[in-house]
């Protein structure tokens, strides 16, 4: 009777497992790697591998709820878009250099180009977090705050006092929260801000449910919009490590920035459209709606600093924030300087920056030598020896950089909440600037070359060095990083 239900159960599983296998070659039409990688995966081990692509499949595809923002954004936001790209279809790529990047993120993402705009950059937690608690105290009628993290420990608790502070004078308070990011970060943290009228939403509880397997797409933006005039985004979420009082963190490095001008209202829009995804309060979607004069204000900015806000996430059919990195790494004629807590790219991507460093660039990737995750660290390291082969320096941060920044020719930059890996190109929902302004490429070279002081060039030695174990565990990790 055993065997008959081990058989029984075995044959289930396999059928579970040939399901999800047709699943990602005819609906969600996978990367080969990967198809192939699962499918090894669940022959040798079916049951391991069926939990595991129950914890970190690409599930369902998420689809956002359709509401007026969408609606404006249809007939305003895709009418200027089309203006522009006739606008720069004109413009020759010797005078205008970014023009070719600047079209495609029109064509391919609909991401604007905004030109006035304010921006200040902070590439350490404590100024930023001053900043934005200044900028709350002084907020008059709408604060709206997505956060991938917001601890229970000082810095949250700072945050909501804050927060709940100007809920009790009357001003309108949304607060966006990941699950999954803040999962050690109890309900009940956020109770006082509701009492005091605040609504607070999380993005899909980090919890596995058998029908609901979207919980696996993270939100990992970071967004702020203070009245519909200041906002805020980079990689900088709310939690004392960022301010480096965990020592084992120390010292933390990151990149954020604050603007005024014609980028906030994009950043409104993106933040509604999360925030609707996962409310289920239509009051106060009705609330907005009829006033839409408090959240989407004229600009009055008239310093010109260019910016296109990109945006990616698993409801859309193509890999938006991929494509555009890819394109962004082919845009460079002289230099690609990156630094990033993660480097897990895949082939192509990989490929894109060798060719480059080829071609006689000077590309240059920072990463953190302390790891806050070994699965990823490890997995990072192993690529460590392609680059140096391939002619591309590659610097260990002694302390923790959480920094997402690429800088391009010392001429434009990326700066949002992307990691270079599989799960932001594929999985989260993420957010990035891409910045046309020399004054910022310079405010961020100035900062790497800072940071350059506190790190160790890597060479062959190092590679030398790894034991057996470390090799081993390199070569495993990586395999399975196709499967995340």
């Amino acid at each position: 009777m055993i065997a008959l239900i081990v058989a029984l159960s075995l044959t289930l599983i396999h059928f579970l497992n040939l399901g999800a296998i047709l699943v990602m070659i005819f609906r969600r039409r996978e990367e080969p790697i990967f198809i192939i990688a699962w499918t090894m995966l669940m022959m040798f081990v079916p049951l391991i591998g069926f939990i595991l692509y129950l914890l970190f499949g690409h599930g369902p595809i998420v689809k956002e709820k359709r509401t007026f923002v969408d609606e404006i954004e249809q007939n305003h936001h895709e009418s200027n878009v089309a203006n522009q790209m006739e606008r720069f279809k004109a413009l020759d790529e010797e005078n205008h250099p970014f023009s070719s990047l600047i079209q495609f993120n029109l064509n391919y993402n609909h991401s604007l180009l905004t030109t006035y705009n304010e921006v200040e950059l902070f590439s350490e937690a404590k100024a930023k977090y001053e900043r934005l608690i200044q900028d709350i105290n002084e907020a008059k009628e709408t604060i709206n705050i997505l956060y991938f993290i917001i601890r229970g420990d000082q810095s949250g608790e700072a945050l909501l006092s804050a927060l709940t502070r100007k809920a009790k004078e009357g001003v309108k308070v949304r607060l966006v929260y990941d699950d999954g990011g803040s999962f050690m970060t109890p309900a009940s943290f956020f109770k006082p801000l509701i009492e005091a009228g605040g609504i607070v939403v999380k993005h899909y509880p980090a919890k596995l449910k058998i029908f609901t397997l979207n919980w696996n797409y993270r939100n990992h933006r970071k967004i702020v919009v203070i009245d519909g005039k200041i906002g805020y985004m980079g990689g900088m979420n709310i939690g004392d490590e960022y301010l480096s009082l965990n020592p084992k963190y120390s010292p933390w490095r990151d990149a954020h920035f604050r603007v005024e001008g014609e980028a906030v209202p994009l950043l409104q829009m993106r933040f509604l459209k999360d925030y609707f995804a996962v409310m289920e309060n239509e009051a106060d979607v009705s609330q907005i709606e009829q006033n839409l004069n408090l959240y989407f204000k004229a600009p009055t900015i008239t310093t010109k600093t260019y910016l296109q806000i990109i945006t990616d996430g698993p409801d859309q059919k193509t890999d938006h924030m991929r494509a555009a990195f890819i394109k962004l790494i082919m845009s460079a004629r002289k230099s690609i300087w990156i630094q990033t807590p993660y480097f897990i790219p895949d082939s192509e991507f990989l490929h894109v920056l060798k060719i480059a460093s080829h071609s006689g660039l000077d590309v240059k990737i920072m990463i953190p030598v302390i790891p806050d995750n070994h699965f990823v660290h490890r997995t990072t390291t192993s690529y460590i020896k392609e680059l140096l082969e391939a002619g591309i320096e590659v610097y260990f941060y002694e302390g923790f950089l959480h920094s997402k920044i690429i800088i391009i020719d010392g001429k434009m930059s990326s700066v949002g909440s992307v990691n270079m890996d599989v799960r932001s190109f594929s999985i989260n929902f993420e957010i990035t600037a891409f910045i046309y302004d020399d004054q910022m490429a310079k405010q961020l070279i100035k900062q790497f070359e800072f940071d350059q002081q506190n790190c160790r060039l890597l060479d062959f030695e190092y590679e030398r060095n790894k034991s057996w174990v470390m090799k081993a565990e390199e070569s495993i990790y990586r395999l399975l990083s196709m499967l995340m």
